[in-house]
């Protein structure tokens, strides 16, 4: 089982590929809630050369999703980073 970004699917069709759609074992593991090292490592360097990686981040941050890889950040970073954002905008 894999969790995909449901607006990964109005992405045109003559746009890149996303990695999450070539690789989606990468990004989710059904049996954690993160996947194991090395599989995010792997997940993040495809993540890398995504088009669509900052939509991605800023959608898992929006609703969020406590598991797997997205927009190249694990759940501990994507918390960072919301953290980091309110921050910014309280200031």
């Amino acid at each position: 089982m894999s969790t995909i970004p449901h607006f990964l699917d109005a992405i045109p069709p003559h746009s890149p590929d996303t990695p999450c759609k070539e690789r989606p074992d990468l990004f989710v593991d059904s049996s954690r809630t993160t996947p194991l090292k090395e599989k995010a490592t792997a997940a993040k360097a495809l993540c890398a050369r995504c088009p669509v990686r900052d939509a991605c981040t800023d959608y898992a941050i929006a609703n969020d999703y406590r598991d797997g890889i997205w927009g190249g950040l694990t759940v501990d970073e994507r918390d960072q980073l919301a953290r980091e954002r309110a921050t910014a905008e309280a200031d």
